[in-house]
């Protein structure tokens, strides 16, 4: 398929295996711009994840006979753009308005700004979950890491603020067109010069709010996106019965025509990092690019590809892959929602009537394809692969790996005692109750999506929030060796960790929840105006935790429960240097917290 910047084709990678688009420049004349534009998408979405940013897995070049093509390795997301869909209800255009904004938002913390929001660079999954795409036209804020420069391709007229037509792009100019596409997508027409809002309800004064003349008098993202979730309710819009290719050849492209092509010479890499693993992946992706072709002409019929059992993660319900009813055969079984961070759900077994009998039954969210190779048994269950883990004193694991398209996601499931028992104990059943678990959680995925939390987590929690953009460059600069732009990144966003290349210390950031704080937990003190707690050695020798309370609600039985930002600096310094990198850190990252 080719369009105004590129080239987009179809491939099967069948080392993971996964579906993703590999997308090219479109070289005519300007061979050297073409590459220059690739590249710059690239660095826009590089080293960012976000549940509604389409996932940029990887770039590399093809060397062939002198000649070097480079191809981004994108996530193929199978609903195809939202061009050319009628309209859709108030609604259903503020759900899609919603989750952009949340993606504009972390873009913006990250100095990123898109420069052309518009229906066909938005991309649905299977489930309905709006994605952005297409960062061709994106651009850094500050300094000399431009990403590109504003040029005649650089936006689409229709969706552009003003600004942006003056050559003057700024992060409320992808508020005022984020405004211009919900509009679209509720009229089925862009806005003109005076825009009508008769029909669209509470929408047409929020839009009236994004599609402000002057940038100041626009919402942020964040308030933008509390605005159109408060109006789309639980409302979700419905595919059309097709799926329309971007116009400029967004990775959500599909339906276009696919070319065969041949073995690639070899793939040469221009950044330093460990990557030989990812370069045969990428190199078995492009052998498996091609579509056979009938020797009569015609185009085999389209496979149809399986539609995600997660969906976007930050809607997706852990909890409803545990069944208390069954584990009750254990003992009394009892499901908490609010334990630990956003990525799992637990139940509580007790066994008998001591404290040591109580088995925590942990189900986690993982991001990551699973085991290779080694680990313990495997086996499958419908579609699901289950993998038993090393065992462990007080605990017994296991990992369920998903089929394509979710093999970037895995599911642990372990049955851990919550005390170590008395001397003499009887143990306790911890690889029945967590087989049990599997079992179930198993017989959900294999019936199809995971269901959606209900309630959804409300506006002001952190769960709507990204942990790498808790920290920037400047907050990290008290910790030797750590590039801000370079984190690992958990399931959701919700967790966040750095590195030092010179030095043996690392950052650990994540989103908690659990009882409130006292004085046991450490020293209390306020950063960022919040109650802080910090704790020299809390996570064990070398390390140092600082707990920052971001607000209080009530738990599944009426109890006060906190949701919080959990900060661990671990590493070879002494604990005070340790303690004061990290209250450094847990300062910077409160100050980012949003209202409670």
């Amino acid at each position: 398929m080719r369009g105004g910047t590129g080239e987009v084709w179809h491939a099967e990678d069948t080392r993971l295996p996964r579906t993703v688009v590999l997308k090219r420049a479109a070289f005519r004349d300007d061979r050297s711009g073409a590459f220059d534009r690739l590249w710059s998408e690239a660095r826009a979405q590089a080293r960012f994840g976000h549940p509604h940013v389409v996932t940029l897995h990887d770039i590399v070049e093809e060397e062939a006979d002198g000649q070097v093509t480079s191809w981004l390795v994108l996530e193929h997301v199978p609903g195809g753009s939202l061009d050319g869909w009628p309209a859709m209800s108030p609604e259903a255009a503020a759900r899609v308005g919603a989750q952009i904004a949340a993606a504009l938002a972390a873009l913006h913390d990250q100095g990123i700004v898109h420069c052309d929001v518009k229906p066909g660079n938005i991309v649905v999954t299977a489930d309905s979950t709006a994605k952005l795409a297409d960062f061709g036209a994106a651009y850094r804020l500050g300094g000399t890491d431009t990403i590109t420069p504003n040029g005649p391709v650089s936006h689409t007229p229709a969706f552009a603020a003003p600004e942006v037509l003056r050559g003057h792009p700024e992060p409320a100019s992808d508020v005022y067109s984020l405004g211009a596409t919900v509009y679209a997508l509720a009229t089925g027409a862009p806005p003109g010069a005076e825009p009508e809002y008769d029909g669209l309800g509470p929408l047409g004064g929020v839009l009236d709010a994004m599609m402000q003349a002057a940038p100041e008098d626009r919402p942020g993202p964040d308030e933008a996106r509390r605005m159109l979730d408060d109006i789309a309710g639980t409302e979700q819009p419905e595919p059309p019965g097709h799926a329309a290719p971007t116009d400029n050849d967004g990775p959500g492209a599909v339906g276009g025509r696919t070319t065969a092509w041949g073995r690639p010479a070899a793939f040469v890499r221009r950044h330093p990092r460990p990557v030989a693993a990812v370069v045969v992946a990428v190199a078995a992706v492009a052998v498996a690019a091609a579509v056979v072709i009938p020797s009569g002409g015609q185009e085999a019929p389209a496979r149809r590809k399986p539609a995600s059992l997660i969906g976007d993660p930050r809607t997706a319900d852990p909890c409803a892959l545990a069944d208390p009813a069954a584990l009750g055969r254990f003992g009394e079984a009892e499901l908490d929602n609010d334990y630990g961070n956003f990525d799992r759900c637990d139940v509580l077994v007790s066994v008998g009537e001591a404290e040591h009998d109580v088995i925590d039954v942990r189900i986690g969210m993982a991001t990551g394809a699973g085991p290779e190779s080694g680990g313990g048994p495997a086996r499958t269950i419908g579609r699901v692969r289950v993998v038993a883990e090393a065992p462990e004193e007080g605990e017994c694991g296991r990992m369920l790996v998903l089929p394509s398209p979710d093999g970037g996601t895995t599911v642990s499931i372990d049955a851990r005692q919550t005390d170590e028992p008395p001397a003499g104990a009887a143990p306790a059943p911890l690889c029945p109750i967590a087989d049990t678990a599997v079992a179930s959680a198993a017989a959900v995925l294999n019936r199809g999506p995971l269901p959606r939390r209900t309630p959804p987590f409300p506006p002001q929690s952190l769960a709507h929030k990204d942990t790498c953009t808790m920290l920037g460059n400047d907050a990290l600069d008290v910790v030797p060796g750590i590039d801000a732009r370079d984190p690992e990144i958990d399931y959701g966003g919700w967790g966040c960790e750095w590195h030092s290349t010179t030095q043996d210390i690392q950052v650990k950031l994540r989103f908690d929840r659990g009882q409130p704080l006292t004085a046991e937990d450490g020293s209390p003190t306020r950063l960022g105006g919040r109650r802080a707690f910090v704790e020299p050695d809390g996570e064990g020798g070398g390390t140092c935790l600082v707990r920052v309370v971001h607000r209080t609600y009530a738990d599944q039985h009426g109890d006060d429960a906190i949701e919080m930002l959990f900060l661990v600096v671990q590493g070879e310094p002494p604990t005070e240097r340790l303690c004061s990198m990290a209250t450094s850190l847990a300062g910077a990252a409160a100050a980012r917290l949003p209202a409670a």
